[in-house]
């Protein structure tokens, strides 16, 4: 497989991945792992507010769709990959961004 058809895979599945561990947090409140910068430290555990302070979930979400994304693009039988076609290429990121869009305007409502 050449390198581009399989970060064309790549780069799909880590957008549709990272927007479904967002969502999965907001549905089941659960994370791989939290960061809590007052302590400078990342915990599998949530800790209280008042001991840790706000925990940045971000870090998880991108390190989880990072492994989905690299295995699946290291999954995808060649074939696959190479007939990908610029329609998914683009529609699948300009999709994601609709969805993010219409999530995050209660913030501007």
């Amino acid at each position: 497989m050449t390198g581009s058809a399989r970060f064309n895979v790549f780069s799909i599945v880590y957008g549709v991945a990272y927007m479904g561990l967002f969502f999965w947090n907001e549905l089941y409140r659960t994370a791989l792992f939290r960061y809590y910068p007052v302590l400078s430290t990342f915990s599998r555990e949530d800790r209280s507010l008042e001991n840790a302070g706000p925990a940045i979930l971000w870090y998880s979400w991108l390190f989880g769709a990072g492994v989905i994304s690299l295995g699946v693009a290291l999954v995808v039988p060649r074939s696959w990959a190479e007939r990908l076609g610029q329609a998914w290429i683009w529609g699948v990121p300009a999709a994601l961004f609709v969805v993010i869009f219409v999530y995050e305007r209660r913030w501007f409502y």
